[in-house]
């Protein structure tokens, strides 16, 4: 009777990656993977090893007694000690007590107990306080180092140069800086005071802590507490290739039917039995919302299915599915679906990925290939038997004994019920009553539903949930942790609302007219962009175009370009790296057109390439820096100074030369020396307000913040033009 190697492997309590080595490499049974079948000959060649080895250990436990007593007396330990703790034990299970009680030495037993006791138990709420900018002072060979992060107040300075607050808005004031006490200032600017006072300045770095390590919820496992948990696999790949369609006969119900044109609208988290082990499938809406999740740092997947319609092979958006599954570091099985379908070409499928870097295990690689029909339920058990070999290789664990640890996948405001989250718990049990807390949320679990919409009392690990509790709607992407009280939930909520704030309000964003004034203030020199074109031919054309425009002070730093639609997980990467998604012959979804706005980013499209260019272009101008010319007008000569009440002195003047304009820039000459320079207040022809004069008309003329205008100067009109760079 044939068998497969992972059933020979559990039947030998062998892990499988080591059985398949020992096959290959020992009793030269070739072997591709643990799915592989065994003929009897090959199994009974198994059998006969493991026979002869078990015979072997049991000649050698002797031998290896007497080799450990060998290694306690060559290294000096305490026989009567070891001893003595050996008749202890066996004096403790015949039910007798000892009868005396070794005392601690120094304490440390005790010492040891208390750590052993405190691991892996719940630990009390502790609000880990993170330090203002400016943290820090300290002294290094009598000079004074003192820490900066990010910006730091004139006033907070002071304090911690040790000097009046009075004398360095002095020292400012002189220079021409007019700061007072709440001021901030500049790490420059603090460097540049600090030497004056035999300091040194050092900019200190910002580690940003995860939401569980900042306010303590994370606690240590212990390896005992440890236990297996059902893998979470993540169904992805282009759209309607079949991934609901695949869950819906994984689970034997009907889902597809129940969504708006039988693609998933939302995140669906299922969990199925097979062979007694549960599995948990997230069911994704394409890749985006598997990236937006990554990008929120919720890891929530174990294993990725990629799902690749054997009629149609692979698609822009299965080579998108696949990069993130790679970013993500996790193993990626490939279901190639409709294979029922007369066009089906399943090899097609296997070169296709090939050139991407999955190599089936068939041709040497180690991606396992499943063959399936979600449609004629054909070689499903295959494909869970895969999964769950995949998940054992992994060796999935986590603590069921400690606090429920989660993640949320998606979020409602249901007008019944209130807010309600779709929620995984990754570590730790879920109870009703539980006080819950996920970003700017908290609340009690009410109630908790499970995949199939029936009530339950508790979440265990990997068990998707629906709960319903929170006081407002929860972020998708949020963890979620159980926490003591709700007093200690407030003040994490209130902390975290004022982080995001500050985030937000600090956050910029960038739209083509406003490059360049950012770029004025911030001096960048890189436009980031991110490409969408209707073809990979369309995609290479634009990028190639672009990058041609970069030189030597302005660049143009392409973040990625891909094929395809505009989608929120390119409108999510343009948000995190402040760029412009630019699509070629391509639009935006309407979830990335709403996103978009709501994130203050900005998407250019076109279906000529030239227009994006020239756009382009336009943009990486106004990052460079402006020249300047200065446009000479005329030239006008005082006659007479008449005194004007509440106005000042006013200059009787002709134009000898050119013209002179009422908003243009003047010099005032003296013996052709410079005595003033600045704009022109008024300009009148008689009593009329003029807008320009030309040579050989008289004028009246007055000069802003100048009142002593004599007979006999000159004044030189002029303008200032800027004159704006080309990038060529």
């Amino acid at each position: 009777m044939k068998k497969r190697v992972h059933e020979l492997a559990k039947d030998y309590g062998v892990n499988n990656k080591e059985f398949l080595a020992l096959l290959n490499d020992e009793l030269a049974i070739e072997v591709s993977s643990h799915l592989s079948s065994l003929a009897e000959k090959d199994i009974e060649k198994i059998k006969k090893y493991f026979d002869n080895t078990n015979s072997t250990k049991a000649e050698k436990k002797e031998k290896k007694g007497v080799t450990l007593k060998k290694k306690f007396l060559e290294e000096d330990e305490d026989i009567e000690e070891i001893l003595e703790e050996d008749t202890t034990s066996k004096k403790k299970k015949n039910g007798k007590k000892p009868n005396a009680k070794k005392a601690p030495v120094d304490g440390k037993n005790d010492e040891k107990k208390k750590n052993k006791k405190k691991k892996g138990r719940r630990t009390d709420f502790v609000m880990k306080t993170v330090e203002s900018a400016g943290s820090e002072t300290i002294e290094e060979d009598g000079m004074k180092i003192i820490k900066i992060r990010g910006e730091i107040t004139l006033g907070d300075f002071a304090d911690r140069l040790g000097v009046p607050s009075s004398e360095i808005i002095k020292k400012l004031f002189l220079k021409g800086q007019m700061l007072t006490i709440n001021s901030p200032i500049s790490f420059d600017l603090a460097e540049e005071l600090a030497v004056e006072y035999d300091a040194l300045v050092e900019e200190e770095e910002e580690i940003e802590l995860e939401f569980g390590e900042k306010f303590a919820l994370e606690v240590e496992d212990r390896e005992e507490d440890l236990v297996e948990r059902p893998p979470v696999i993540t169904i992805m790949g282009h759209v309607d290739h079949g991934k609901t369609s695949l869950l819906d006969s994984i689970r034997a119900s009907n889902v597809v039917s129940g969504e708006d044109g039988g693609i998933t609208q939302k995140i669906g988290a299922y969990q199925i039995i097979k062979n007694g082990k549960k599995i948990t499938f997230v069911d994704t809406p394409g890749h985006e919302a598997f990236t937006d999740m990554r990008a929120r740092g919720a890891q929530v997947t174990d294993i990725a299915i990629l799902v690749v319609a054997a009629d149609d092979g692979v698609m822009p958006q299965t080579v998108e599915a696949l990069s993130h599954a790679k970013a993500a570091g996790v193993p990626i099985i490939v279901a190639v679906n409709k294979i029922d379908k007369p066009e089906a070409n399943p090899m097609k499928v296997k070169q296709e990925l090939m050139e991407h870097g999955l190599i089936s295990v068939e041709w040497g690689g180690d991606t396992e290939f499943v063959e399936v029909s979600a449609k004629k339920k054909l070689h499903l058990d295959d494909l869970l038997d895969t999964i769950l070999i995949t998940a054992e290789i992994l060796e999935l664990k986590a603590n069921p004994k400690k606090r429920a640890k989660g993640v949320v996948l998606e979020s409602k405001l249901d007008p019944k019920v209130g807010p309600v989250a779709d929620v995984l718990i990754q570590e730790g049990t879920l109870k009703i009553g539980d006080v819950i807390v996920a970003g700017e949320t908290y609340g009690k679990v009410r109630a908790l539903l499970n995949d199939k919409g029936e009530r339950i009392d508790v979440v265990g690990l990997s068990q998707p949930a629906e709960i319903i509790g929170f006081n407002q709607v929860p972020q998708a992407g949020d963890t979620i942790y159980v926490i003591q009280n709700e007093q200690h939930a407030k003040r994490i909520v209130e902390e975290v609302a004022k982080e995001r704030k500050l985030a937000e309000t600090s956050r910029k964003t960038i739209t083509l007219e406003s490059l360049s004034e950012q770029f004025e203030h911030e001096n960048v020199k890189e436009l980031n962009l991110i490409l969408r074109a209707d073809s990979r031919g369309s995609v290479d054309a634009l990028k190639e175009s672009l990058l041609k425009l970069s030189n030597d002070e302005v660049a143009v730093n392409i973040i990625q370009a891909a094929a395809g639609a505009i989608t929120e997980s390119d409108v999510k990467l343009a948000e995190v790296s402040n760029a412009i998604i630019i699509g070629f012959h391509v639009r935006p979804t309407t979830k990335a057109m709403k996103e978009a706005e709501e994130d203050g980013v900005e998407i250019r499209t076109s279906n000529i390439i030239y227009h994006i260019t020239e756009e382009i272009e336009k943009a990486l101008t106004g990052m460079l820096d402006p020249e300047f010319k200065e446009v000479y007008l005329g030239r006008v000569e005082i006659k007479k100074v008449f005194k004007v009440s509440k106005v000042g002195n006013i200059g009787g003047a002709v134009v000898v030369d050119g013209k002179v304009k009422r908003d243009a820039n003047v010099r005032v000459l003296r013996n052709e020396i410079v005595v003033y320079e600045g704009k022109l207040s008024s300009l009148k022809r008689f009593k009329d307000d003029a807008r320009e004069v030309i040579q050989g008309q008289e004028c009246g003329v007055g000069i802003e913040n100048f009142n002593d205008i004599k007979d006999g100067d000159i004044i030189e009109a002029f303008e200032v033009q800027e004159i704006k760079r080309t990038l060529k």
